[in-house]
């Protein structure tokens, strides 16, 4: 038994100093000055709009959608490793109290997300619903205690094989925990919160009865934690280098028109390099893509020009800083050192291949911010957008590669 709380002790050690190692770099001084910035303007905005609505507006059913989202998304973090799946498989009776632990660490990670979202809600709940500071923390109090139940729930239904037996668990108790947020926040009778709730606590009792005789599904837990580890490891990959993280390769030959704008000479072996890399890595190009959805729709949808260029700036650096991972993509390939080529041209190469989806983004965020009838604005964004990639490529991206190389 010591011998699991050892265990247990070094594994969330080992966790915590690698998140420690990379969130230094995800949390330096640049993003988070852009972050409190972006948010500032947010948050600005977002009073302005909540003052706005009026008691027909579904606050309600919003905040307990997206809420929902948290509480049903999400497994126990065990900190399993692939070699578990061979050295601790005949210690699992003994490893209950370690699994129990997992348990309340995983609550407590999966609780600020919770805490964050509900107080971004709580400002309309009170403008639609007339809620009040002691609503807050009751609703707060049920919403953690909710995620115990659904991650209780997860853990117990992880001991199924079959795949369909997960994702309608996920489905059941995503509806179960929308009707209960509904209920709290639009204040419904209180007999129908107690019914469901009655409800939540058999469909609970009922899977752990079922499961008691089952044996954990150890491949299945590695793979999760896999997989959570990989996105982590994903998104520090877009501030810094992670050495053991592969991105995902497609092909996309619809795109090769792009590379064909490139003239064919010698001294542009980067460019094409660093084009194709950008084109084909899911990394680079699915983080464009995503940032560029993003940020358009909220702009789409935006009906201030000043917020519509704050935005359109903020998604623009976003986009721009992390892909300086790519300029050192291809470093740890000695033929990349082969080219008849100096080095010098693989920096000129980057910032070419930087500035030109930088601009491609400002013309899109520019186009959207003038929907449907809004032209001026949307001419004017272009402008200032245009202005501010040149900015950054000329003043920003050439400071920051150098930084980079001091620590190579």
């Amino acid at each position: 038994m010591n011998n699991i709380q050892l265990l247990w002790k070094e594994r969330v050690q080992q966790y915590f100093i690698e998140l420690r190692k990379y969130l230094k770099y995800m949390l330096n001084d640049h993003f988070l000055f852009v972050l409190i910035f972006g948010l500032g303007a947010g948050l600005y905005y977002y009073s302005d709009w909540v003052k706005t609505l009026d008691k027909d507006f579904p606050a309600a059913w919003i905040a307990a959608i997206i809420l929902s989202l948290f509480l049903a998304l999400g497994s126990v973090y065990t900190f399993l490793k692939r070699a578990d799946t061979v050295f601790l498989i005949p210690l699992e009776e003994k490893m209950q109290d370690y699994f129990k632990k997992s348990l309340t660490t995983s609550l407590a990670f999966q609780s600020y997300p919770l805490i964050l979202v509900m107080a971004a809600f709580m400002p309309m709940l009170a403008q639609v619903n007339h809620a009040d500071l002691s609503s807050f923390f009751i609703w707060l109090l049920i919403i953690i205690g909710l995620k115990f139940w659904n991650l209780t729930v997860r853990w117990h239904i992880l001991k199924y094989q079959e795949k369909e037996a997960h994702l309608i668990d996920i489905a059941v108790r995503y509806f179960l925990n929308v009707i209960l947020l509904y209920f709290l926040f639009s204040k419904a009778n209180l007999y129908l919160v107690i019914a469901l709730l009655v409800m939540m606590i058999a469909y609970l009792s009922y899977f752990k009865k079922v499961t008691n005789s089952f044996v954990l599904k150890w491949e299945t837990l590695v793979e999760l934690e896999e997989r959570r580890m990989s996105r982590f490891y994903h998104l520090a990959n877009l501030f810094t280098d992670v050495p053991h993280l592969e991105g995902k390769v497609k092909r996309r030959v619809w795109m090769d028109f792009i590379l064909q704008t490139i003239p064919f000479k010698q001294e542009n072996s980067f460019t094409y390099l660093l084009s194709r890399t950008f084109i084909r890595l899911n990394e680079y190009f699915g983080l464009f893509v995503r940032l560029t959805v993003i940020g358009g729709l909220i702009i789409a949808f935006s009906d201030i020009l000043v917020l519509k260029l704050i935005l359109s700036f903020l998604f623009i650096y976003l986009t721009g800083f992390q892909l300086f991972p790519m300029m050192k993509r291809h470093e740890s390939k000695i033929w990349v050192f082969l080219y008849p080529v100096p080095q010098e041209q693989k920096k000129k190469a980057f910032l070419y291949v930087l500035r030109k989806w930088l601009l491609i983004q400002s013309v899109l965020f520019g186009i959207l911010a003038g929907l449907p009838d809004t032209w001026k604005d949307g001419l004017i964004v272009i402008i200032c957008n245009l202005v501010f990639a040149s900015i950054f490529i000329i003043l920003y991206a050439p400071a920051r590669l150098k930084k980079m190389e001091r620590k190579m």
